[in-house]
């Protein structure tokens, strides 16, 4: 009988991802957001500015249309003309040139309040105008990120049903293009963009999820490479130094208020396929929060917990 004990135990340890540890040791506390406490917010990165857009106050009502500028280099934030659109939640955000575009996200009852509308903002007038609204349908909570001068986004949540089409918008002509679908239909998820690839993973349908996906642009394909650890929902990530990140969130155990919160932070190698384990944030479990890369450090904002939204800040140098 403890032969066969032994067996077992050796088989499922060889079965185990190994994951290494390296941990981030430099978080700093940086001064409180200015505008409301807010989870499921909007950001974007122009130059050594970080902006932060939309989001909700509170766990189901509170929408905000609100536009703020963050300067690192004097740790200021400064209210910018409001987005015009209707205030919303989970939006598509980032940067080409000289503009920002935002658009899509949701309000509650998320059953049916879905939007597909695009605005394009002029960083240096802080101006916006309306551009080609996004031609599937309406939904919320996509994995985003820019290459090449395009947006590519996809996944999300529409009013009825998780989504696994991907497009492709080019505010050059103002035009978007259907891609290939990702291998799955899911949202809450998480990514990051190395290169000309994006990397998306995790969240959920009916189910919650670890496995991570590879798109390449260059050729309208996808792969799968290395599972994230463990499974969770309701995170974000974010590129620093040729590595992804993932950071936070929930897991999920057949409840969005189910589960728990999660703190710790993985960052993941591309030329590896090795996920990382980086120790966990200080402020504490959370989903929903803000996160975006600045000169080369990695920060978080706001998001919430199960008690309250949140409006710390948060900075790390891996």
């Amino acid at each position: 009988m403890k032969y066969y004990t032994l067996i077992l135990l050796i088989l499922l340890l060889s079965c185990r991802q190994e994951v290494e540890w390296s941990p981030i040791s430099n978080w700093d506390q940086l001064n409180d957001f200015p505008g409301e406490a807010r989870a499921s917010a909007t950001s974007f990165v122009y130059q050594d500015k970080a902006f932060i857009c939309l989001g909700r106050s509170g766990p189901r009502e509170g929408f905000l249309n609100d536009l703020w500028q963050y300067d690192s280099q004097t740790d200021q934030w400064t209210r910018k003309t409001d987005f015009p659109g209707a205030p919303r939640v989970k939006a598509v955000g980032a940067v080409v040139g000289d503009k920002a575009y935002v658009g899509l996200g949701a309000i509650a009852p998320y059953e049916g309040n879905q939007f597909s509308d695009f605005w394009e903002y002029d960083i240096p007038t802080d101006t916006w105008k309306q551009v080609a609204s996004f031609p599937g349908p309406a939904k919320n909570d996509l994995f985003y990120a820019v290459i090449d001068g395009c947006i590519y986004m996809t996944e999300g949540y529409t009013a009825t049903q998780f989504n696994s089409d991907t497009y492709k918008y080019d505010p050059a002509t103002d035009t978007w293009t259907q891609l290939k679908n990702c291998p799955v239909k899911r949202t809450g998820t998480a990514g990051f963009a190395i290169g000309k690839d994006l990397y998306v993973g995790t969240g959920y349908d009916i189910d919650r999820y670890k496995d991570f996906y590879c798109y390449h642009t260059e050729t309208d394909s996808w792969n799968r490479v290395a599972d994230l650890p463990a499974v969770r929902v309701l995170s974000k990530g974010i590129t620093i130094g040729g590595r992804g990140y993932i950071m936070l969130g929930r897991y999920w155990n057949g409840s969005l208020n189910g589960g728990r919160l999660l703190a710790d932070v993985v960052s993941y190698d591309p030329l590896t396929d090795k996920w990382t384990k980086c120790g966990d944030f200080p402020g504490g479990g959370r989903q929903n929060i803000v996160a975006f890369t600045l000169n080369e450090k990695g920060y978080i904002v706001g998001g919430e917990d199960d008690d309250e939204r949140k409006a710390d800040v948060w900075v790390f140098q891996p």
